[in-house]
């Protein structure tokens, strides 16, 4: 039964940790190490998780000597994990008890992935939301790299994967401040073939404090994959899809200007 190290970033977000931290201990895949990575919290994030820990050892704590971000505290987080498996929680993101489960049993019967996700309820609020992702399977499994230059489709608390995989992908890129996920899944996916639980199995909440938040941090994060990835989107012929696809939802929130100048910077660099 291979061990999973499940790593759970997070920043000052006492009060909602102990529901991210109940999901993962309610699993119904037990092999579990389950790593608390402190990006500098300021709140009582370490009480609260050594009161955990008193009562379940398999939670580890680690603290980074300040706050990096949540692609730093991951990173971190895998470089010290004991499993030869890795997932991702966040601390405001709810697991059915039942996810890893389902995953390693997808993944027992196709031993030819590196990485395993599912779908996951994009939540609003507790009333309101949407699944994530809404494709067809054959677009969502195997070969997806042309798929994910496209579409943001694998959130992280959706990955388990192997830790040998992640490192030699390069980790998450911690110079992005939003979509680090969907960066550092278009990596792994020209790497890898990933495989694809089509059930949702995650409660993902959007806050406003939370890390997938943020407009100007989203246009800026998005142009620089736009300039990253220009020659295979061209090579597939959907860089201008692409690019009309930013500038579409760009002119939505009133940022079509300064978006359209992100860009423009963002080639020039690349170049």
């Amino acid at each position: 039964m291979n061990l999973i190290t499940v790593i759970i970033p997070t920043y000052n977000r006492a009060d909602k940790l102990h529901r991210a931290i109940d999901s993962v201990q309610k699993q119904t895949y037990t092999n579990l190490e389950i790593l608390i990575v402190d990006d500098g919290s300021t709140d009582n994030t370490r009480a609260v998780v050594e009161a955990l820990g008193a009562k379940d050892d398999r939670i580890r704590y680690i603290c980074m000597p300040q706050n990096g971000g949540a692609s730093a505290a991951r990173n971190e987080g895998v470089k010290q994990a004991m499993g030869e498996l890795i997932a991702f929680q966040d601390s405001d993101d709810f697991w059915k008890p039942d996810k890893l489960e389902k995953q390693m049993a997808y993944w027992q019967r196709h031993p030819e992935f590196s990485m395993i996700y599912c779908a996951y309820f994009m939540r609003m609020d507790e009333r309101d939301g949407y699944i994530v992702p809404d494709g067809e399977r054959e677009e969502l499994e195997g070969d997806i790299f042309p798929w994910l230059l496209c579409r943001n489709s694998i959130g992280t608390p959706t990955m388990l994967m192997k830790k040998e995989s992640f490192l030699e992908a390069g980790g998450f890129d911690t110079g992005l401040r939003s979509l680090e996920d969907w960066e550092f899944a278009i990596r792994f996916s020209q790497k890898y073939h990933i495989g694809y639980v089509d059930e949702p199995l995650v409660d993902a909440y959007y806050s406003p404090g939370g890390i997938s938040s943020g407009a100007g941090a989203y246009y800026e994060s998005r142009c620089r994959m736009i300039a990253r990835y220009k020659a295979q989107m061209t090579e597939y012929g959907i860089f201008d899809l692409v690019v009309s696809d930013l500038f579409e939802r760009a002119e939505k929130n009133g940022m079509l200007e300064a978006v359209k100048k992100m860009l423009m910077l963002q080639l020039t660099q690349q170049d």
